[in-house]
């Protein structure tokens, strides 16, 4: 916590020097974005369009993790699975999904459900991936060991499998977010005006730049909430990691 203080109060103190030395209206200081930040909370604004964009975040992070739980145990455990899944993640993988927001905007609307559908597009590769490839890793002794005591297939799952992924998939839940945030942000932009992405690029349209700068701070704030929410968790859920 104090070397997260210490990091902000730096990065804080590099805006305010790079802002007094450029002097120039597109770069405020940040003294004068906090101000337009607290101001644009106290009006409600703000926090509408961030609370929007979380739960976009947070809807997508569950729909694509499910899926990819499910099937990363599978194809880590079943060879037979892995055969079949992993080539198909392979092909798609790499094609640049946010191409597709304007096939999935016909199809599924310009409401949430195509922004949450085109960030869980995305993300879902990343966690399979990670949870297959740390599935595959966990040493086999431990298997063989509980299935000889007399474990069945929901004790592996419960007792060995699940305790070995939780730290990858904290690892892969930092990593997923700052992707899922990138693209709501791009996928904000288009045909709609809501969302912390709309926000910042409509105050930037409107040469806000206070405005603009409060927009960012906000996300990077949420941003930092998350990432400490999520040390906590795996503090207190992996226990035994070091």
């Amino acid at each position: 916590m104090k070397r997260t203080a210490f990091a902000v109060v730096f990065l804080f103190a590099l805006w305010w020097i790079a802002s007094f030395l450029v002097a120039r209206p597109f770069l405020p200081s940040p003294v004068s974005v906090g101000r337009e930040m607290f101001t644009e909370i106290v009006r409600g604004e703000l926090m509408l369009h961030l609370g929007s964009s979380l739960f976009r975040v947070l809807a997508a992070l569950a729909a694509a993790f499910v899926p990819a739980l499910v099937l990363g145990i599978l194809s880590g455990t079943v060879g037979a699975a892995d055969s079949v899944v992993s080539p198909v993640v392979y092909v798609l993988f790499p094609v640049p999904k946010i191409a597709l927001l304007p096939i999935i905007l016909l199809f599924l609307g310009l409401g949430d459900l195509s922004k949450i559908f085109l960030v869980a597009l995305i993300v879902f590769f990343q966690f399979y991936l990670e949870i297959r490839d740390g599935t595959a890793g966990i040493n086999r002794h431990y298997f063989d060991s509980l299935y000889t005591l007399g474990g069945s297939r929901r004790d592996l799952l419960v007792h060995v499998i699940l305790p070995a992924l939780l730290p990858r998939i904290f690892s892969s839940l930092r990593l997923t977010l700052g992707t899922a945030f990138a693209v709501l942000f791009l996928a904000e932009t288009f045909a709609t005006q809501t969302g912390i992405g709309w926000y910042i690029m409509d105050s930037w349209s409107r040469i806000s730049y206070t405005r603009m700068y409060a927009g960012i701070m906000a996300l990077s704030l949420a941003g930092l909430l998350f990432f400490a929410v999520l040390d906590l968790l795996q503090r207190l859920f992996c226990r035994w990691y070091a």
